[in-house]
């Protein structure tokens, strides 16, 4: 039967498919380390930029430029692979997702587990996101309260000479550099239906682009597991009008085809799941 000769054709397909889930997500899960060129010695911890014309320095990320933000500077040693460029000894090793530690400070507030973090009004150190931050650099996992948690303090002056002194100290952070989900205006102009489902299974800030090419593998395997329902149900039809007899045979074809068109649909869920997660 027709159903029967383009079966395992599907379930080739299915296999194919399989492999680029579990494949592509792991390879975008391991946590990778870059290194860079800098002007100076730069603190591990410290949120940076790619300096200006150049794709192989960076330097600490200002509040201006806060939608540059690149990475945050760590320890080599605390990663799974570090890539180096030069034998250079002033190498900044650079990390742009992953668990690592964040220098911050309260200027926004005591940070607790759970807030996202951003730029602050000091060069390279974050802070506690607002609904007016834009981007983000992550996740905090951990807290800081600005007491005993302290490192030591820096005195700030706004515009109008108002000074304050802030507390700085160090505090683990899920990076992710992404859109503020907290943001009141979506630049991005997505349904903040959608906006919200993908921080909900992330359970982290998701990038636009990532929330895209969710949609773009659920757009695929949609229409895919439709046309095999499709051409499934109508060879069946077509089939038992011509002979009756074969009506046995070809509701089994049909039973195999709407089981492989459902096991695709499921892999795309699981492919949008760990896309998401990763």
């Amino acid at each position: 039967m027709i159903m029967a000769k383009h079966f395992y054709t599907w379930l080739a397909l299915i296999f194919i498919l399989g492999g680029i889930v579990i494949v592509v997500p792991k390879a975008l899960a391991q946590s990778v380390v870059q290194s860079y060129g800098a002007n100076k010695s730069l603190e591990v911890g410290l949120i940076v930029e790619l300096q200006p014309g150049s794709n192989s320095k960076v330097e600490a990320l200002t509040r201006t430029n806060e939608s540059k933000m690149f990475g945050v500077v760590v320890n080599p040693n605390s990663a799974a692979v570090s890539l180096s460029t030069s034998s250079s000894a002033s190498q900044t090793y650079v990390a742009t997702s992953g668990n690592y530690q964040v220098l911050v400070s309260n200027q926004n507030g005591p940070i607790q587990a759970g807030n996202y973090i951003t730029i602050s009004s000091i060069s390279g150190i974050g802070m506690k996101a607002s609904t007016s931050d834009e981007i983000v650099v992550g996740k905090s996992l951990s807290n800081f309260l600005g007491t005993t948690d302290s490192l030591g303090s820096t005195t700030l002056k706004s515009s109008n000479g108002h000074t304050s002194t802030v507390q700085l100290g160090l505090i683990d952070v899920n990076l992710d550099i992404a859109h503020n989900p907290l943001l009141k205006n979506n630049e991005a102009n997505l349904p903040s239906f959608l906006v919200n489902a993908s921080q909900s299974v992330a359970n982290k800030p998701v990038s636009v682009g990532r929330i895209y090419v969710s949609l773009i593998i659920i757009g695929i395997c949609a229409i895919i597991s439709g046309s095999m329902l499709y051409a499934g149900v109508r060879s069946s039809i077509v089939s038992i009008g011509r002979n009756p007899l074969s009506k046995r045979a070809v509701t089994r074809s049909l039973v195999q085809v709407t089981l492989t068109s459902l096991i695709v649909f499921i892999l795309g869920i699981f492919a949008v799941y760990l896309l998401l997660r990763v």
